[in-house]
C-alpha cells in the first residue's frame, strides 16, 4: 500500500480493522449543489461471499485461490465466517463451493481434514467484514444520498477493494486523537454503535456512496469542475475533538487531473490549531471535504507518512459522476 511519491510515502486514512462505469463528467450537464459534510462515523460493511485471504500449508487443495470470493457452499449461500465453519464442520469429507474468481463463477469441491481437537477444517483464512472510522464528504439534498471516505475500502491483506453485499455508517464519537508525526501517522480513536444512519449501497475507487437515512437542513454549495480547481488557498470541514465539525485552513500545492483514482491533487494542512491537535491529517480524516471558493472541489484521502501536514485529495467531480451512476432505490 506505500509508494514513494517525491521520496515521501502515503496511506489511506480510513481506519480499518471494481466496477466500472460509463461516466458523464459534471461539466456536461448543469452544475450539482450538495451539502458539505466533514462528520465522523463509523463504517461497517459485510462482503459478498467470504473473501479468501491466506491458506495455510495443511490446505488440502490447490483449487482455491487467495482473492476467490466463495459465495456458496452445498448450494448455500455465504454470510458468515460462523456459518461457514458451520457446514464445514458437518460435512467431514469434503464439500462443494461456487467461487467468483474475478467475475467467473467457478464450482468445485474441496477436502476438509481433522485438527487436533477432531474438528473439520479446511485451512483457509477467510474475511466476512471489516469496520473502521472515516468521514463523510457530502449529502446531496436532492435524492439524500451521502458520499464518503473519498477512496475505496480495501482488503487489509489482498489490497484489493472489497464487493460489499451490505454495510452500514453509525454516529461515532471521537474520544481522542493519536497525533501524526513523520514517520508515525496518527489516528482518530472513537467508538461507534447503534442504529444505522445510511445504508452502504457501493465501494469503488472514488469512495462509498449510499442512501442517508434523515433529511440534511443545510446551505447546499455547489461542486467544482476540475478546471475551476486553483494551487492555493484552501479549507478543510472535520471533526476531530469529538465535538462540532469544524473548518480549518489548508493550501492545494499541486493539481494532478490525470492522477490515478483517489490522488488527483496534494493538499497541506496549514491552520495551527489543526496541527497542534493531529499534526496535519491523520487516519479516519479520510473523506473530509476540501473546499475552495465557495465550492466542493474534493475530498482527503491519504496522509504522507513522512510529512503529516500533507495528503493526497480526490477529485469531488469524479465522486459526484460516480454517485450520479448508481441505482439508489
Amino acid at each position: 500500500m506505500q509508494k514513494n511519491v517525491k521520496k515521501l510515502s502515503f496511506i489511506f486514512i480510513f481506519i480499518l480493522t471494481l466496477t466500472s462505469f460509463t461516466l458523464s463528467t459534471a461539466a456536461d450537464s448543469e452544475t450539482v449543489y450538495v451539502i458539505p459534510s466533514g462528520e465522523a462515523v463509523g463504517v461497517k460493511i459485510y462482503t459478498q461471499g467470504l473473501l479468501v485471504v491466506g491458506m495455510s500449508q495443511k490446505t488440502c487443495s490447490n483449487k482455491i485461490k487467495v482473492n476467490d470470493r466463495i459465495e456458496y457452499a452445498n448450494g448455500t449461500a455465504l454470510i458468515s465466517n460462523e456459518q461457514f465453519a458451520d457446514i464445514v464442520n458437518k460435512n467431514p469429507d469434503k464439500i462443494t463451493v461456487t467461487v467468483d474468481r474475478k467475475g467467473e463463477k467457478i464450482t468445485f469441491d474441496l477436502k476438509t481434514y481433522k485438527d487436533e481437537d477432531g474438528i473439520n477444517r479446511l485451512g483457509l483464512w477467510l474475511r466476512d467484514s471489516t469496520a473502521g472510522i472515516g468521514t463523510v464528504t457530502y449529502f446531496n439534498p436532492k435524492n439524500n444520498t451521502f458520499a464518503a471516505l473519498g477512496h475505496g475500502i480495501a482488503d487489509i491483506d489482498t489490497g484489493n477493494i472489497l464487493t460489499v453485499k451490505s454495510g452500514n455508517i453509525l454516529p461515532c464519537h471521537i474520544l481522542s486523537v493519536t497525533k501524526g508525526e513523520n514517520g508515525n501517522p496518527g489516528e482518530l480513536n472513537g467508538s461507534f454503535d447503534g442504529s444505522s444512519i445510511g445504508k452502504i449501497m457501493l465501494n469503488t475507487e472514488n469512495g462509498i456512496f449510499g442512501k442517508y437515512s434523515y433529511s440534511v437542513s443545510a446551505e447546499p454549495i455547489p461542486v467544482a469542475s476540475v478546471s475551476e480547481i486553483k494551487e492555493g488557498y484552501a479549507t478543510i470541514l472535520a471533526n476531530v475533538d469529538g465535538g462540532s465539525v469544524k473548518e480549518y485552513t489548508a493550501e492545494i500545492i499541486k493539481i494532478n487531473p490525470s492522477g490515478k483514482s483517489a490522488k488527483n491533487m496534494i493538499i497541506k494542512i496549514t491552520d495551527r490549531s489543526l496541527l497542534a491537535i493531529t499534526g496535519g491529517i491523520v487516519q479516519g480524516m479520510s473523506g473530509a471535504p476540501i473546499i475552495q471558493n465557495g465550492k466542493l472541489v474534493g475530498a482527503v484521502t491519504h496522509v504522507f507518512v513522512n510529512d503529516s501536514s500533507k495528503g493526497y485529495g480526490v477529485f469531488a467531480e469524479n465522486m459526484i459522476n460516480v454517485s450520479e451512476n448508481i441505482d439508489y432505490s
